[in-house]
């Protein structure tokens, strides 16, 4: 039992040493933001007050407007794969026709399209729509890339929820429309927790689409408009470039913080289930 003991407090110790290892680059760069420009390139050396200017200099950007379209986009993208692959994962898991079965097929066919592959087709596709410079685009495409993986994963959670409780709402008179909303989707919180969760970082973060498909500042999100910003300055200075990002990663940590019971349950429960 000892053994086991001493084993086990090893483990905790190898983990908590490598979780500090991933938090050194996120220390690093709120150091780097407050550090004034004589102890700037000095990378050891720690600041002995909180320098602001870098921070009044970022703020002074484009950083709000940014930081709504970033909102606007990644909350719409997740909301809207939400709404239509949580009631395409239901019908998949629940029909067993052969035609819905083919349908999962094609579903999972679009996880392995690369997204760098499909760059050109959507470019020509958005222009004909008249949908180039518009965050509509944006929306739809983080969707539309969404869709398969969204759709597998209500597909197996579904799988996980007791059809008596869908046989019981329809005796009741309960329509499938209704039964889904009010029965069936709050079952599936676990797998909405899941999906955010691993995949609200990969939008908030992305800076190859929103360059491709945006060329409007106004309409710019987040990190087009880190570097622009750094590439616009006149003088090599990248302590406002550290002030920004510092800012953009504020949002996403103050989401885990307030979210990571119910996120982190999600995650529990669909290990177990799956």
């Amino acid at each position: 039992m000892n053994g086991s003991r001493r084993a086990s407090f090893g483990t905790e110790i190898a983990l908590l040493f490598v979780s500090l290892l991933f938090l050194l680059p996120v220390l690093y760069l709120a150091t780097m933001s407050f550090k004034e420009p004589r102890i700037f390139y000095k990378p050891l050396e720690l600041p002995d007050r909180l320098y602001l200017d870098y921070y009044k200099e970022a703020l002074g950007t484009e950083f709000f407007r940014s930081l709504l379209n970033s909102l606007l986009v990644t909350a719409g993208g997740l909301a809207l794969t939400i709404f239509v692959a949580s009631m395409a994962g239901y019908v998949l898991a629940r029909r067993k026709e052969r035609v819905f079965q083919l349908f999962f097929y094609l579903f999972m066919s679009g996880m392995i399209i690369p997204t760098v592959g499909s760059l050109i087709p959507l470019f020509k596709l958005a222009t004909f729509l008249h949908l180039i410079n518009t965050r509509t685009l944006l929306v739809l495409l983080y969707t539309a890339g969404f869709i398969p993986f969204a759709s597998f994963l209500y597909s197996a959670f579904t799988k996980s929820i007791p059809r008596e409780l869908e046989e019981s709402a329809n005796i009741d008179g309960c329509g499938s429309l209704r039964m889904f909303w009010v029965i069936i989707f709050p079952l599936l919180l676990p797998a909405t927790g899941t999906f955010i969760l691993t995949n609200v970082y990969g939008v908030w973060n992305d800076f190859l689409t929103p360059l491709i498909f945006l060329n409007s500042p106004e309409k710019m999100t987040l990190m087009p408009m880190i570097v622009q910003f750094m590439f616009n300055k006149q003088s090599i200075n990248f302590g406002p470039v550290f002030a920004i990002s510092v800012l953009a990663m504020l949002p996403l940590l103050l989401m885990f913080v307030l979210t990571q019971k119910h996120m982190l349950r999600g995650l529990v429960m669909g290990s177990v289930k799956g």
